[in-house]
């Protein structure tokens, strides 16, 4: 029965190995791919997309006819007239007029505008979440590889403290000393290994359930991405800003409707064609209906339609003037934050790893004391991790740059995936 059992778990043991090894890593690329054909604020956008080329549709539509049938009896009443049946028909066919059509066509058309670029900025938007969560997982696994390696040097070194201590070779200050950093060394292996968890669950929450809760990334460092000048960037907002495209549509459809509200007030023509036939005669009339507006001069639609005008015309502004700040702030930090990781790569860190291994070297000789080697060690561990902190801060900061200015390779992605 014992072997029985051994054998199981042996078995189950190797198939778990097998499944994880077998187990799909996901890249970046497809976990984009995956939340835009999944992330429901993307498919309600695409769905509202659908929605206003329908009501483009009905703008363009010309009005349908009007038809009118009747049938029945002439009865003399008072002489001798003719008695039999009588019949009548008419039809009315409405005129689009070309001062009502083509501001109702043009508003519909700028709404569609303003639906596509919602969906792309919605699309943009996404891309640039999954971006910065997968960059934070990274991040976060860095960090929880680079505590697990201080959790084991600061271990080797509480070891040999305490057998140093044990034979009488040091004092008890340095053991407690180097217990400390060991235990600060757990707690911060342990904090790391559960902000990788909350990492995994953030970018899990963008992509989207199809995702499975056990999913594995391939790992990928951050790409050091050289941005134009900031005029530069700033023009490309202007041309290539979805939330500007939308705002610049909303301009245009509420002006055209403003346009429609007005014209609405000219008279509506119909053509008119209509027989009568009784026993002794037969009535044709063509003619014309004209609606004139006498009492309604639709003040209220008209005053209703210049505030909604001004409105799109003021928001327009408000949504320019707040991408322009937007990127500004974004730029000045990806400079800063650039000047950092050069600085942290080429001088800082370098320098903090000679002095640890100064500081090892003398220490293993006699020549300096466990303080001093513990305080290097802690010299370059911070400096090794604001290293790490600060060039996922660099990524992140400049896919929020791509995310303003709609990178058109993020553009071409999304028109690829619809």
């Amino acid at each position: 029965m014992l072997r029985y059992l051994a054998v199981v778990s042996l078995s189950s043991f190797l198939l778990s190995n097998v499944a994880a090894q077998s187990q799909k890593a996901y890249t970046v690329n497809e976990l984009i791919s995956m939340a835009l054909e999944s992330s429901p604020q993307v498919l309600a956008a695409r769905d509202q997309s659908k929605a206003v080329k329908g009501q483009l549709s009905t703008a363009r539509a010309i009005p349908n006819p009007e038809f009118e049938i009747g049938t029945g009896q002439q009865r003399s009443v008072t002489g001798p007239l003719t008695v039999g049946n009588v019949s009548s028909w008419s039809v009315v066919q409405p005129l689009d007029m070309p001062y009502t059509r083509f501001p109702r066509v043009n508003a519909a058309e700028a709404t569609l505008r303003a639906a596509e670029a919602t969906r792309i900025a919605f699309e943009i938007e996404t891309i640039s979440k999954v971006q910065q969560r997968f960059y934070e997982l990274m991040r976060r696994e860095a960090e929880a590889k680079a505590n697990e390696e201080d959790l084991n040097l600061t271990k080797q070194i509480r070891d040999r403290m305490q057998v140093r201590y044990d034979v009488g070779e040091t004092a008890r200050f340095e053991l407690i000393r180097s217990q400390t950093e060991f235990l600060n060394a757990q707690i911060a292996a342990e904090s790391s290994k559960l902000r990788v968890e909350q990492a995994r669950s953030a970018l899990r929450q963008v992509v989207g359930h199809a995702l499975p809760a056990n999913y594995v990334v391939v790992i990928e460092q951050p790409k050091v991405e050289t941005l134009p000048a900031l005029n530069i960037l700033l023009s490309e907002i202007q041309a290539q800003s979805p939330e500007l495209q939308k705002a610049k549509a909303d301009v245009e459809a509420s002006e055209s409707r403003l346009s429609f509200e007005k014209n609405a007030r000219l008279p509506k023509l119909a053509f008119k064609a209509s027989q009568y036939n009784d026993p002794n005669f037969t009535d044709r009339l063509y003619g014309l209906q004209i609606s004139i507006p006498i009492w309604d001069f639709k003040g209220g639609q008209i005053a209703e339609a210049e505030a909604n005008a001004s409105k799109a015309r003021n928001q327009l502004n408000a949504q320019s003037q707040s991408l322009e700040q937007q990127l500004e702030t974004a730029y000045k930090l990806y400079q800063m934050a650039g000047y950092q990781v050069k600085v942290l790569e080429q001088e800082v860190v370098q320098l903090a790893a000679s002095a640890q291994k100064i500081a090892e070297v003398s220490y293993r000789y006699g020549e300096r004391g466990m303080l001093e080697y513990l305080d290097a060690q802690r010299t370059f561990r911070a400096a090794r991790n604001d290293f790490i902190r600060a060039r996922f801060d660099l990524a992140s900061v400049t896919t929020e740059i791509q995310r303003l200015r709609a990178n058109p390779d993020w553009v071409a992605k999304i028109e690829s995936n619809k």
